[in-house]
């Protein structure tokens, strides 16, 4: 295996007089009248962020300010059935000798950049813990080193994403998760329960308690029928989520390769793919045309292309995660068609020496009750926010860097979850 190794960010200057090339030459589609945002990305946002992207955005100003803002390595590790990966990672240590060892886990259309905000916030204790904060990108993301080969699911993930933990010395740690990083923060938690005591969501698929799947909790669910309005608020935005909003995800899960084509070969169709995403899911959050070009660049020029990011759709979507312990959990084979499927799988084999804390922010796409997150395991610590949306360690960073405090702070429902045990 080799060895941990600085990593600076430097696309090659081919790619870049390919991107501008292509810019160029870009077309655009007609568009109805008063279409706005309700068939998708409107003509007039396209073509301004189009002409920004070719004429003004300057990719090598962004690389020099992540290269000087962040610590970034490379980690070797070993997953089985698909040999070595290379890993890229961002490590910030806070100097403190009683530092929580964080990792952050993105999803998509996220990346490391989400964790940049997060990082100042952490590694300082002057108002609580402080975190030596590890954020990769996930193999086949960013400049992680893709895969080669399919079957490369949740397992694989949680197995990359927990060398990566050990290889840098921490044999234990905390979690912090979004998106696809909740779901692979629980299926972490469920095969390396002894490495992790503590889970902070704030993306949580669950399963409705309806009463032939599980009659317990719909029973306990009762108690808070009828629904308050925020209850009935956030069960309208999850219905329609599952209704209008979740295209992106079926088509990923089922022909991922087919859409590839266009991500991989047009700029402009990777650019309105994610835009979709950045505007529609965050709570009214001003996105500059700097950072949604940064954003949708680290795609473009990631390691493995934009295509590979989306296999993992494909990939959780074709069989349940299998649990490496060794006591109740049978290896029965199974299809998981969605997200709260693979997300009941994991809810059934929660180990409860893992605490969970739990936030939901204002306009996140998939919420509920507060109370129905208490099926994916020991939560502990449960919490609502008037504001936020999807990608809320960008869009509301002070709101979750406080959060993961108090969770994990003196006084905190997971203090002492690791080190920190002489207080801060």
């Amino acid at each position: 295996m080799g060895s941990i190794t600085p990593f600076n960010i430097a696309v090659p200057d081919a790619q870049l007089e390919q991107l501008h090339q292509k810019l160029e030459q870009a077309a655009f589609p007609d568009e109805l009248d008063e279409a706005g945002w309700g068939m998708g990305v409107p003509l007039s946002e396209m073509k301004r962020l189009v002409t920004t992207w070719r004429e003004k955005f300057d990719w090598r100003t962004q690389e020099q300010k992540l290269n000087e803002q962040l610590k970034q390595f490379t980690v070797p590790v070993s997953v089985d059935g698909f040999g070595e990966l290379d890993i890229h990672v961002v490590h910030h240590r806070s100097g403190s000798p009683r530092a929580i060892p964080l990792l952050f886990i993105h999803g998509w259309p996220g990346s490391f950049l989400e964790a940049t905000k997060l990082i100042p916030l952490l590694v300082e204790n002057d108002d609580g813990p402080a975190f030596d904060v590890v954020a990769p990108s996930l193999p086949n993301y960013g400049f992680s080193e893709g895969v080669q080969k399919k079957g490369f699911g949740l397992a694989q993930y949680a197995e990359t994403l927990h060398k990566v933990m050990i290889t840098l010395g921490y044999e234990e740690y905390v979690i912090q998760g979004g998106d696809w990083g909740s779901m692979i923060a629980r299926t972490m938690a469920q095969y390396y329960a002894q490495h992790i005591q503590a889970i902070h969501l704030n993306f949580i698929l669950v399963t409705p308690p309806l009463p032939w799947r599980s009659p317990l909790r719909f029973f306990h669910s009762l108690a808070s029928v009828p629904f308050s309005a925020k209850d009935r608020a956030a069960i309208a935005r999850t219905v329609d989520y599952a209704l209008r909003g979740n295209a992106y995800m079926k088509q990923q899960a089922t022909r991922p390769q087919t859409l590839g084509y266009s991500l991989h070969d047009s700029p402009v169709g990777l650019l309105a793919w994610i835009y979709d995403k950045l505007h529609s899911w965050s709570d009214n959050y001003q996105w500059t045309d700097d950072e949604i070009l940064t954003w949708v660049s680290v795609y473009y020029f990631s390691r493995a292309g934009p295509t590979a990011s989306t296999r993992i759709y494909y990939e959780a979507s074709a069989s349940k995660p299998e649990s490496k312990t060794t006591e109740g959990n049978g290896k029965e084979e199974q299809t998981i068609t969605n997200w709260m499927m693979i997300s009941e799988v994991l809810a059934a084999s929660a180990q409860y020496n893992v605490r969970f804390a739990v936030a939901q922010f204002k306009e996140e796409i998939v919420q509920w009750p507060i109370a129905w997150y208490r099926s994916i395991g020991n939560v502990v610590q449960e919490k609502e926010f008037d504001r936020g949306g999807h990608f809320a360690a960008w869009e509301v960073p002070e709101l979750l860097a406080s959060d993961l405090k108090e969770f994990l702070g003196k006084g905190g429902p997971a203090y002492e979850a690791v080190r920190g045990k002489d207080g801060y």
